[in-house]
């Protein structure tokens, strides 16, 4: 290899570990405020039904993040950088009121930038696109998994204001990266990725269903797991322990899923395992009166639900146009935390607003029959096979 292309792949090593580490923050920050949630509550003065609508804000913004997601993906990476660093100090700073159109930015940057990494990646990784993301969901998952007990160490010795503000550094440095090396960055798989995807179908009204679902459940149990357990505690840290079982299991079973062992199996397969843990965990959190029951329920719910947003991305991206399976999994997590925050509110009772997730995991359990017929079947390269070209072999 000559000089000129030991530098090349030197820097697209160097381009993947800084979007890696990019990938890992934005889980932690999408964790940030369901995990500090109760130190929120106090900081902001809010209800729990305002909690839901700070919730909607955030994935609101994260939903209109992934539309806007659009074009060259390495300037669109760059745009939401460029939002990340105001977004968090805007935060940092904010009162009462002002948190909610704050928490909004906040959310349309994290949602520009992961949907941008995610394609990015997945447009530059087309031979490994599966492996690549369940890779990048694993990062997510990893970052997310740290924040509870990480932010809660950070803000019991700093406060939350300088955790914030750490945070918008941190997505500063990675906008001049984006903007310096990013951007001059076009390898031509890059283009061929995005033509490709440009050509493809639409996604299948189920499977749009069942993600709204998964992200749903994930992001309502993730938001409110730890506020329900503080209400329910006995005598030990049960906020923190119960946030972070639930990302270590969604951690764990995404780390399974990239074996090769656990990899040769096809997604129909894997779906309908992940899922039959995620009712069964939503079960368990509907009979939980204690928090070891509920640590119970986390890491069950946390552990189906991981791999099922990462395997459905995997399956459908490689022929599916658009960035609709973004978008419904932003709508999902707008939607399940607002209203699971409503409902408590509205019965007086978490217990009762905890019904909203746990209908989402029983509402994919009756779906997965119909989603896993609409997922393209694999050729005998590994790669998936558009459903309409499928149906045209098998007619030919």
């Amino acid at each position: 290899m000559d000089h000129a292309g030991q530098k090349t792949n030197r820097l697209a090593q160097a381009s993947a570990c800084v979007l890696y580490a990019t990938f890992a923050l934005t889980g932690f920050a999408t964790a940030l405020l369901g995990a500090t949630l109760p130190v929120m509550l106090a900081r902001w003065s809010l209800s729990d039904r305002r909690a839901g609508v700070l919730f909607l804000m955030i994935f609101f913004g994260s939903s209109m993040g992934a539309l806007l997601s659009r074009g060259r993906p390495a300037a669109s990476v760059t745009r939401g950088a460029a939002l990340l660093a105001p977004s968090c100090v805007a935060l940092a700073f904010a009162s009462r009121w002002a948190v909610f159109p704050a928490a909004f930015v906040y959310g349309l940057s994290l949602g520009i930038t992961m949907t941008s990494i995610s394609l990015l990646r997945s447009a530059r990784c087309v031979e490994s696109r599966v492996r690549e993301m369940n890779r990048l969901n694993l990062i997510w998952a990893f970052g997310a998994f740290t924040c509870p007990w990480l932010a809660n160490a950070v803000i019991g010795y700093t406060g939350v204001r300088v955790l914030l503000l750490g945070l918008g550094a941190i997505f500063a440095a990675f906008f001049v990266w984006a903007l310096v090396v990013e951007m001059g960055r076009m390898p031509v798989a890059e283009a061929r990725g995005v033509a490709a995807r440009a050509g493809g179908t639409r996604l299948p009204i189920v499977i749009a269903i069942v993600t709204f679902l998964a992200v749903g459940l994930e992001s309502s149990t993730g938001a409110w797991i730890a506020t329900y357990a503080e209400r329910l505690r006995n005598g030990f840290e049960a906020p923190v322990a119960a946030a972070t079982v639930f990302w270590f299991g969604l951690l764990a079973s995404r780390a399974l899923h990239s074996t090769r062992t656990v990899a040769k199996l096809h997604e129909r397969v894997l779906l309908r395992i992940d899922i039959a843990i995620a009712a069964l965990g939503c079960c368990v959190l509907l009979l939980s009166t204690a928090p070891p029951m509920l640590l119970v329920a986390a890491a069950l719910i946390g552990c189906g639900v991981g791999p099922v947003y990462p395997v459905l991305m995997a399956a459908v991206l490689p022929w599916v146009s658009g960035n609709m399976i973004f978008v419904m999994a932003g709508l999902g997590g707008t939607l399940f935390p607002l209203m699971t925050g409503a409902l408590s509110t509205r019965a007086g009772s978490l217990r009762v607003g905890m019904l909203v997730p746990a209908m989402a995991g029983f509402g994919m359990l009756c779906l997965i029959p119909f989603a896993v017929k609409r997922l393209a079947p694999r050729g005998f390269d590994g790669s998936t096979i558009d459903p309409a070209e499928s149906a045209s072999r098998a007619r030919g």
